[in-house]
């Protein structure tokens, strides 16, 4: 599958900038110049069937009302549309942001990068999930390519970004809150299920002073200076 050039009206090549409630409207385009068609052969008038007008919208509740960040983009980026959710995310750069020319892009490694530098990936059809840099609960951000055809354009490839909250497991909250390896947050699993330390360096296949060491980098990692206190620690997390 490869990415196409989304051919764009007229509407749509217009500058979009995002403003304080949100992406503004583009500029007005000039007025087409007058075009007599000729008059034995009538332009015919596509309207709008029913359900297309229902289909739409619904499609604009949703963007509108959906609490979930949700942001379409074409091919290299730009953002034709954000809902509400996504606009306020954006505006306060919390791990999103646009760039001067409307592309949307993501904080990763302290600078931020636009979402076309995943291009390869999104050519061969898969989905992207990236980490989001912002304050505050860790979120992630979800790129799917998709394929839309429209009557008027034909075939285009755009990719609906979706934000999301990250769910953690006990072992990952604890490895992201204390550093712990990955061997230790096992340790710590088997700590908080009862576990004696002998029966959990049976189970990790290890000695038992290894256990002992892996316990006590544990509690300069966590500040505690038993068992009992790491444990009712690890509980809480």
């Amino acid at each position: 599958m490869q990415f196409h050039s989304i051919p764009r009206s007229l509407e749509a090549t217009a500058p979009v900038h995002l403003g304080r409630m949100g992406l503004d409207t583009p500029a007005t385009p000039p007025a087409p110049a007058p075009f007599s068609a000729p008059t034995s052969a009538p332009a015919p008038v596509v309207t709008a069937g029913p359900r297309s007008m229902r289909l739409a919208a619904l499609g604009h509740a949703l963007m509108q009302h959906l609490e979930t960040p949700l942001v379409v983009a074409d091919a290299s980026g730009t953002v034709l549309e954000s809902n509400p959710a996504a606009t306020r995310r954006i505006e306060r750069c919390e791990g999103l942001w646009l760039d001067a020319s409307g592309r949307l892009a993501v904080r990763q490694g302290g600078r931020w990068v636009p979402i076309s530098k995943w291009h390869a990936e999104l050519t061969t059809g898969r989905s992207v999930t990236l980490t989001l840099e912002a304050e505050g609960p860790t979120m992630q951000i979800t790129l799917k390519p998709m394929n839309v055809h429209d009557a008027g354009f034909g075939t285009a490839t755009w990719v609906l970004a979706t934000i999301e909250r990250v769910v953690l497991t006990r072992a990952d909250a604890m490895r992201r809150r204390f550093r712990f390896t990955r061997t230790q947050a096992r340790l710590a699993e088997m700590l908080c299920q009862g576990m004696r330390p002998a029966s959990a360096a049976e189970a990790l296949g290890v000695k038992i002073s290894t256990v002992r060491t892996h316990v006590g980098e544990m509690y300069e990692k966590t500040g505690t200076h038993s068992q009992a206190q790491l444990v009712a620690l690890l509980h809480a997390c």
